[in-house]
């Protein structure tokens, strides 16, 4: 039996140390490669947002508090600049106890957690919910239903969502004007935000994140840690309502804990980390570790959460369906690259999510077909807000019937 000798361990390791020395500096040469692509990003999103703002005069006329909010992205890139939790750092991506009480002396609240506390209002009248769907890009289809029923003068006492639903409800249930979080969809700052680089680099990318693993460290499976994107959404959020407490309306982030199977409506706390968990989605964004839990994309269990707005305590359900119409294809089309694996999520989506809806007095369900769950083109948010609208409209009769016969005056 021939023993390595002291000459050749010594070269295994020269070669190994020469391994790592490659592998980092191509992280680092990945990293600039980052930083380029947000720019040519960044440049994009300015092109759609200028196709957007000629697509109706209402954008128009609103051009000036686009320009306000673009210069003040501007000024807080600087700050996110050094930000590395996308690239690496796991402390972000997990809420600890010394980041909770920091959270409270800010009234930020403290790590997000369930709530099984059933809502009853003080008058005793049903409970009305509003329940908003996953679906990425295509949430801008609930911005042209909120759009809608607020026109109309129909109010909720409870937000329950999942995923973007999570995030448009989030915003709504805080008091935010509906015209803002639509501005977030038409500038693509909110969907940019999601991604923080574009997909395809970081896929790129994926084979150098396994440097840390090589050097003892082991962070959880995906490809983005999502600390960025819930920096955005708390910077964005009203001020004095980062605690989920403290919203006007009851609020619920809709999550899965991949320790113990169970979906969880995350009702107090932080709504940052609430949003960060609801959206996690798997192998594309890293769980999000709160007080022992393991929490990622409500999505995969319970994408249109009309169960959980009735565990809450919710008499009257409105939901919103953002998934595909599923419509019949021809033959032909299976023969593109990535066709089969697109018609699958599809169908999958459907099945989840009819039975869910079902449940619901009334569910709306926008046509945004073809819009794709990480679009950050302007011309898809105009065309989901659209699609929103006239669903919300169609359904209008229907919506309210169903307040008048549980007693409720519109």
């Amino acid at each position: 039996m021939n023993t390595p000798s002291r000459k050749d361990d010594k070269a295994a390791k020269k070669h190994i140390s020469i391994l790592l020395a490659f592998l980092f500096f191509f992280q680092f040469s990945c990293i600039a490669t980052f930083a380029q692509e947000e720019d040519e990003s960044t440049s994009q999103v300015e092109t759609s947002s200028s196709k957007a703002s000629e697509a109706s005069e209402e954008d128009k006329a609103d051009a000036e508090v686009d320009a306000k909010t673009e210069t003040k992205a501007e000024a807080e890139s600087d700050e996110e600049a050094d930000d590395e939790s996308d690239l690496g750092n796991e402390t972000f991506s997990k809420a600890d106890k010394k980041e909770s009480a920091e959270s409270s002396e800010d009234d930020e609240g403290g790590n997000p957690d369930s709530d099984s506390t059933v809502y009853d209002r003080p008058d005793g009248k049903p409970v009305v919910a509003l329940v908003l769907g996953g679906g990425g890009g295509r949430g801008s289809g609930h911005v042209g239903v909120l759009k809608v029923l607020e026109k109309e003068k129909i109010h909720f006492d409870m937000v329950v969502g999942t995923s973007i639903g999570s995030i448009v409800g989030g915003f709504y249930a805080a008091g935010m004007p509906v015209k803002e979080i639509e501005e977030m969809f038409l500038d693509s700052s909110l969907m940019k935000a999601f991604m923080t680089v574009s997909l395809k680099v970081r896929v790129a990318a994926a084979p150098i994140m396994i440097t840390p693993r090589l050097i003892g460290r082991h962070p959880y499976d995906g490809l983005y840690y999502g600390n960025k994107f819930r920096k955005y959404l708390l910077k964005r959020m009203p001020q004095g309502k980062k605690k989920i407490e403290s919203l006007p309306i009851k609020y619920a982030a809709v999550a899965v804990d991949l320790v113990n199977g169970e979906v969880v409506s995350l009702t107090r706390g932080n709504i940052g980390y609430a949003m960060q968990a609801s959206s996690a989605v798997p192998g594309l964004r890293k769980p999000v570790e709160i007080d022992g839990h393991l929490y990622v994309d409500g999505g995969i269990s319970e994408n249109v959460p009309v169960a959980q707005a009735k565990k809450l305590g919710a008499d009257v359900i409105i939901a919103v369906n953002i998934d595909e119409h599923f419509k019949k294809v021809p033959m032909d089309d299976f023969r593109h690259v990535g066709a089969v694996s697109k018609r699958i999520v599809t169908l999958q989506l459907r099945n989840l999510d009819r039975p869910m809806a079902e449940e619901a007095c009334v569910t709306i369900h926008p046509d945004v077909t073809g819009i794709g769950l990480l679009s950050t083109d302007g011309d898809d948010a105009v065309r989901g807000i659209k699609a929103g609208e006239e669903a919300a409209k169609e359904q209008l009769p229907a919506i309210k019937k169903c307040l008048r016969d549980a007693g409720i005056e519109i």
